[in-house]
């Protein structure tokens, strides 16, 4: 009954907290066992794994386009967050600088569908269902992983991570523990479309416009529970059976500014598996990449690479073959350029109008990802050039 009541709190809190991160896990998941979490050892992953994934974008009519180019950034922003180098680190507390973990998981767009076929990695679907996501079909099925019922059905979940992208009322998203789902059609994660990445319509929600929710359903999906522990009642009596993530009575929003003590503890409200926005959120800790390594072994071993996936993109071949591809999003007017690995060392970018004025320049450290924001530009032909000190190679751009 406690469970029951929790769930059903979770579902009232869009009407009550509207501005604060509600995550979907106890609605969809209230009624499963847990994953046992406790690790006595905390070792670092000291190889890295790759997991192809596809994203199943689920929407009426109305949405601006997702994008390849939004996709590429969102598993950008993920994979910069598993490997312990978001982009939110400053915000991390001195007393937890030491608790950032490399998790050793990586994401890559996958390049074959099950047939095997060449694909993005992204399918499309219009559909006639609002809030797809909270839509439920004969025996409790949820309407947006199956096509029957006016979704998207995924693909071989031993094989891929599936990604739906939909519209979710209230909920920013969820996903399914480990071995934990009522159905194997349901193997995967929901993210709302107004939290998918930083482009589109992800792009106008401030609090939440930086992708981190896909990180934190991502989590869950690998059997993390929130660092607080369940539901949102305030207890010192539960955690997420994690030692080095520290005891918190329940959930922090927003992004507090110093400690924060609850159960006797300083809270990592920092961490991925709390509920604070987007710009607050930062790390994983090394107890909690154990049991995301350990449970990936057991329960997803199938999903693992040594290698990347081969990308599908327009790719500039010439700049010395090492997977650097790029593509234009037409809605925000943004270019995004990406390196499937971290490519070392400084990088300056240019951008030159058809009569050879520099119009714009920048630098490129070690992110995977660069964005050029071209949407205040006159509509056009321009030239990009990337150099590295010691090669040079440039591209024509047109922003249309």
């Amino acid at each position: 009954m406690r469970v029951l009541l929790l769930a059903l709190f979770c579902m009232l809190l869009g009407t009550i907290v509207a501005q604060q991160r509600i995550c979907g896990q106890d609605w969809r998941f209230s009624h499963v066992p847990q994953v046992n979490n406790v690790v006595d050892d905390y070792v670092r992953p000291r190889t890295k794994v790759w997991l192809p994934v596809v994203v199943h974008v689920v929407l009426p009519e109305g949405y601006l386009p997702i994008t390849e180019a939004q996709v590429q950034q969102q598993i950008d922003v993920l994979n910069a967050d598993f490997a312990g180098k978001g982009q939110n680190l400053y915000h991390i507390q001195e007393m937890f600088s030491d608790r950032v973990a490399d998790t050793g998981i990586r994401f890559c767009l996958a390049t074959h569908d099950p047939d095997g076929q060449p694909t993005t990695g992204i399918s499309y679907t219009t559909t006639t269902l609002r809030d797809i996501a909270l839509v439920s079909g004969p025996g409790g099925r949820i309407a947006i992983h199956y096509d029957q019922l006016g979704g998207k059905t995924g693909w071989d979940p031993e094989r891929y991570i599936n990604i739906w992208v939909g519209e979710y009322g209230s909920f920013l998203g969820s996903a399914s523990f480990p071995a934990m789902s009522n159905y194997d059609e349901e193997i995967g994660l929901v993210i709302d479309v107004r939290h998918f990445g930083a482009f589109a319509d992800a792009g106008s929600n401030g609090r939440y416009s930086r992708g981190h929710t896909l990180t934190h359903e991502m989590g869950h999906f690998f059997g993390l529970r929130h660092i607080w522990g369940e539901g949102l009642q305030a207890s010192c009596d539960d955690s997420d059976g994690i030692d080095d993530t520290p005891n918190a009575a329940g959930p922090n929003y927003g992004c507090p500014d110093g400690e924060v003590v609850s159960c006797g503890e300083y809270n990592m409200y920092e961490n991925f598996m709390d509920l604070t926005d987007d710009i607050c959120l930062a790390a994983f800790t090394p107890g909690q990449a154990e049991v995301m390594r350990n449970n990936l072994e057991q329960y997803y071993s199938g999903l693992a690479n040594d290698e990347p996936c081969s990308l599908i993109a327009d790719s500039w071949t010439s700049w010395w073959n090492n997977g650097l591809t790029w593509s234009y999003d037409t809605q925000s007017k943004r270019i995004i350029l990406y390196s499937p690995e971290s490519w070392p060392g400084a990088k300056t970018i240019s951008v030159f109008s058809v009569d050879g004025r520099e119009i714009w320049r920048g630098r490129w450290d070690d992110e995977q990802t660069y964005l050029i924001d071209m949407a205040h530009w006159p509509l056009g032909m321009y030239i990009v050039m990337l150099s590295d000190g010691q090669h040079v190679s440039s591209q024509k751009m047109a922003v249309w």
